[in-house]
């Protein structure tokens, strides 16, 4: 029998097809894992935000009163970074707060630099995979592992240190009338653009009076809040 080999046109087509279908595909699956990226903060959210309640009714509060200085780990919060009795943990002192309470016998705290809102060494959250206990908590590589989102960014929180379960979000609504939550705790992820918005996404109209953007630019704004959960 007469062997027949494809011809080149026929050879463009199937190219063609294949690109066709590979343009249909490859956007669905970025989607997918987008929307995966996202569930897994809003699961970290709430692993935080129950870290922070068992803490809370552990030792009766959190962190001091407003007007106060005092030490997470290795980093004093000095009086301005709490606003309005409202306490905003990000930076290095986040990093010490998901020590103390992941792992809190970490060598990086001492006798000379003990732990400060965890003092029993109880276990409230489960380390990430790829943490050392055996070397300092704010080593480059241990740093890359306390709880930082899917995007690798660290969560923000924000604790109301007089417990009186009415929170204010800075940055929200506007300054005379900021977004108020029922609750001491709020956590929020910067989402997938890695740039910190307050807190702000399309569900939070709010957001457009606070910071002056357009209806346009807001949409930009994709933060994964506690409070939108």
């Amino acid at each position: 029998m007469k062997r027949k080999n494809f011809t080149l046109v026929e050879m463009l087509t199937v190219i063609a097809i294949i690109s066709i279908l590979a343009g249909l595909v490859i956007p669905v699956v970025i989607i997918a894992q987008e929307r995966g990226r996202v569930t897994q903060a809003q699961s970290d959210i709430t692993s935080l935000l129950t870290a922070l309640k068992q803490l809370d009714a552990d030792y009766g509060k959190v962190l001091k009163k407003s007007g106060t200085t005092y030490s997470i780990g290795s980093k004093n919060i000095a009086g301005t970074k709490i606003s309005d009795n409202v306490a905003t943990i990000d930076g290095a002192v986040y990093d010490g707060m998901i020590a103390e309470l992941s792992a809190p016998k970490n060598e990086k705290f001492s006798s000379t630099n003990p732990v400060s809102i965890n003092k029993r060494k109880r276990i409230y959250l489960e380390a990430k995979k790829g943490f050392d206990p055996s070397a300092d908590y704010d080593t480059t590589d241990n740093q890359k592992t306390l709880w930082r989102d899917p995007w690798s960014n660290p969560y923000k929180i924000y604790i109301k240190v007089t417990r009186d379960g009415e929170l204010d979000l800075p940055g929200t609504g506007t300054a005379s009338d900021p977004k108020t939550i029922a609750g001491d705790f709020a956590i929020y992820s910067f989402g997938p653009n890695g740039e910190d918005d307050n807190g702000c996404n399309v569900s939070l109209d709010s957001c457009i009076k606070s910071s002056g953007n357009s209806a346009a630019d807001h949409k930009l704004h994709d933060d994964i809040a506690s409070w939108d959960m």
